[in-house]
Order: structure tokens, then C-alpha cells, then sequence
């Protein structure tokens, strides 16, 4: 019983998308109060879980009234957004950045241990609450493990598989018309290229000529100097 009554509540799990789609309308100036009034069309779940998800990450307060953390949010260029939503997720989420947890290199079983044992989620409300997390920590400019960002592959697989099974026997009797073989160039290829970590790190990579904020650009680097140890253990 001590240990639950340490757990924290169940983090938001609504759809993130649905939740920036409601604070896009406040970019002129927040309202005085967060209502269902301003909730237009959304189903009754849907504004009882983004209420939920702004009372979550400080936005407003248990009376429904905006904080100065949702104006800096909603009103802000893209550089002050994306630090003041890094700012949220680093408070909501103690238990990930707690600096024992390495979100740039954990994987997706660690990560929802680490909602499970720390949250009061569970079942697919776990999967949920992850969904959310990753979507917000990559708006935020927070470098997330390619572990966690890579979707299974195994019903897509085994779907294909039994897809091409059937079309093999449907086709059999009448076998195609020979096609000339083409061979595509093969892309270049280097050793890095077997690390899922330094190829999610080099595929967040801003286009080059494009301007790089300076402290997302030393958090990369820092999380480069990490992965590098992971990768190539030192003698």
C-alpha cells in the first residue's frame, strides 16, 4: 500500500495531436478560464482527458485558470514553445528525468517499466501514456532513443508473409511474363550504420544552413558523447 501511495497519477493519454490542435486557437491571448465551453465539438472524454493533460503538465491551475507556463506555450515563437514544453515534461515527468533514466538510449520495455512502476497507469493506458510522452518529448526537441521510436515490426511482418503466401498460390497457374531485372545503386554504407542510436542521433540532424538553437544543439552533442560510450567502449 506505501509503495502505490508513492506512485504519481496516471500521466495524460490523450492524443497529443489533439491537444496542440486545442492550444493553437489561444495564440492571439488566453482566455480567463479553461472550459468545456471552449471545447467545441470534442466528445465528453476527449475534454475530460486534454483537461486532465493541462492540469498535468501545469498549464492550469485545479480551478481551470492559465498559468504564465501555458501563455509562454501558446503565445511564444517556436524556440520559447519548444523550451517551455521541455520545461513541463522535465517537472511532469520526474521518473524520466531524474538523471538515472536515459530516454536517448533506453528502450521501449524500459521505458514502460518505468511508467509502470512510477505512474498509477496500466494496461493499455500505459501504451497511451507513452504515445503521448514520445510525441511531446520529440516537439520539445528532447532526443528520444530510437528503441523506443522504432514501431514492432511483427504483425506487419507476419501479415506480408501470409499476404504473399495467397497471391504465390493464386498466381501459380498463370506465372507472369518475364520482366527485365533491374538493379538499383546501392546507397554508400559505413560501419555506424549498425547503431539504431547513432542513426536516430544523425537523422534528428537540422538541415544544414538552417539555424540550431544553441542549448538543442549542445544537448545533442551531449547525447552524442554518450551514445559514443555505449558504442565504443574505452580500453
Amino acid at each position: 500500500m506505501e509503495a502505490a501511495e508513492k506512485k504519481m497519477p496516471v500521466p495524460p493519454y490523450v492524443a497529443y495531436r489533439t491537444l496542440t490542435n486545442f492550444l493553437e486557437r489561444f495564440k492571439q491571448g488566453l482566455p480567463g478560464r479553461i472550459d468545456r465551453g471552449l471545447m467545441g465539438s470534442m466528445s465528453g472524454a476527449a475534454q475530460s482527458q486534454v483537461t486532465t493533460a493541462l492540469r498535468y503538465l501545469g498549464m492550469i491551475s485545479e480551478n481551470n485558470i492559465p498559468q504564465l507556463i501555458m501563455k509562454r506555450y501558446v503565445t511564444g515563437e517556436e524556440e520559447e514553445r519548444k523550451a517551455a514544453l521541455r520545461e513541463m515534461l522535465e517537472k511532469s515527468y520526474p521518473f524520466i528525468f531524474d538523471g538515472e533514466f536515459d530516454v536517448s538510449t533506453a528502450t521501449a520495455h524500459m521505458l514502460r517499466e518505468n511508467f509502470a512502476e512510477n505512474t498509477s497507469a496500466s494496461g493499455d493506458t500505459i501504451s497511451r501514456c507513452i504515445a503521448f510522452f514520445k510525441d511531446a518529448a520529440s516537439d520539445a526537441g528532447i532526443i528520444v532513443s530510437p528503441y523506443i521510436l522504432q514501431k514492432s515490426a511483427r504483425n506487419a511482418g507476419g501479415s506480408k508473409r501470409r499476404t504473399t503466401t495467397k497471391k504465390v498460390q493464386k498466381e501459380s497457374d498463370h506465372p507472369p511474363a518475364a520482366q527485365p531485372v533491374s538493379h538499383p545503386p546501392k546507397a554508400p554504407s559505413f560501419a555506424a550504420q549498425s547503431s539504431l542510436l547513432l542513426m536516430g542521433l544523425f537523422q534528428r540532424l537540422p538541415v544544414p544552413g538552417s539555424t540550431w538553437g544553441k542549448d538543442e544543439r549542445e544537448r545533442w552533442v551531449q547525447t552524442l558523447q554518450n551514445v559514443l560510450v555505449l558504442e565504443y567502449p574505452e580500453n
